[in-house]
């Protein structure tokens, strides 16, 4: 491999000047020549310049089939492609955004940023899934309500590309073979409530109301199908009850919180805030107090205007 040979392949192939490199590297064109002779080699503190200014990498530097790129966030791309690290995902994107804003950016810039993200997307819903089958690997016997918590979010992340026919068959067939079991009816509320599916989401609902005796996950879920039939009332007594069962299961109150700011009814939004306020001061919770504050404030300042 021959060093210089390949500095002047890749300035060639980008159409520069040796007293073009040399101006942008606050050399002479003297010493960008003696590069390329092999006679002199660059500091090693200017390689990382010398690769940024030609778009390739360090180590393409010294590579004998290295190729220019357009800009270095391509390249950045690529090394992306090929190795699905997250630190080369953030560095690629961070190079596109620099682009972004500072105008000088193509169409095929666009594109290329757009895959980007598009090969990040998927990468991170592979890992998504790897995880969450670990941890469903350990079984419910550790953790009952943990283990169940990762069904649903794997229905979610199911959902969120489109499989809701899949997830809707796959946990009819569980709570067909196994009806005891609470969590099968949430798990295909859950899919219902994805889907649209309000009317069969109520279905189950009712079933499993009728089948389990207060259960607040399942009141939980009540309420987001009560909330979306526009049932407000059904909907608030639904997350009155989840609370009620469980003085602890704060997202009940979240949820309810959240339907008076739909409504429009502020006050009751900043009662239910406060209490939410209240129920994280005393547990100690100093960030998640901090945030139901704000909220509070904020329907406190509609109340008022």
């Amino acid at each position: 491999m021959n060093f210089g040979e390949n500095l002047r392949r890749l300035r060639q192939q980008k159409h520069f000047t040796q007293e073009y490199v040399a101006e942008k590297l606050c050399v002479s064109a003297q010493a960008v020549s003696r590069w390329e002779c092999s006679t002199t080699f660059p500091d090693i503190l200017l390689l990382p310049e010398i690769a940024r200014l030609y778009c390739v990498t360090v180590d393409d530097l010294y590579k004998e089939q290295s190729v220019a790129y357009e800009n270095y966030a391509h390249r950045l791309l690529s090394v992306y492609e090929q190795t699905r690290n997250d630190e080369d995902f953030l560095a690629a994107e961070r190079e596109y955004t620099k682009l972004h804003q500072s105008g000088s950016y193509s169409m095929k810039d666009m594109c290329m940023l757009g895959m980007l993200y598009q090969s990040g997307m998927w990468d991170r819903y592979h890992n998504a899934h790897k995880y969450f089958d670990i941890g469903l690997s350990k079984g419910s016997a550790e953790d009952e309500e943990t283990y169940h918590w990762i069904e649903r979010q794997k229905i979610l992340l199911e959902s969120m590309v489109g499989h809701h026919t899949e997830n809707i068959k796959k946990y009819s067939d569980i709570l067909n073979n196994d009806p005891e079991g609470l969590y099968n009816y949430v798990n295909l509320i859950e899919c219902y409530i994805l889907s649209g599916d309000v009317k069969n989401a109520l279905e189950v609902f009712l079933k499993a109301e009728k089948r389990f005796e207060n259960p607040k996950v399942l009141y939980m879920y009540g309420g987001m199908i009560y909330r979306e039939l526009k049932e407000y009332d059904k909907a608030i007594e639904c997350f009155d009850r989840a609370f009620e069962i469980d003085p602890g299961y704060t997202h009940a109150l979240w949820k309810k919180m959240y339907l008076y700011e739909e409504l429009g009814d502020y006050e009751k939004a900043y009662d239910t805030a406060r209490a939410i306020e209240e129920w994280y001061h005393k547990g100690g919770y100093k960030v998640e107090e901090e945030t139901a504050r704000k909220a509070a404030e904020n329907y406190y300042a509609k109340l008022n205007n």
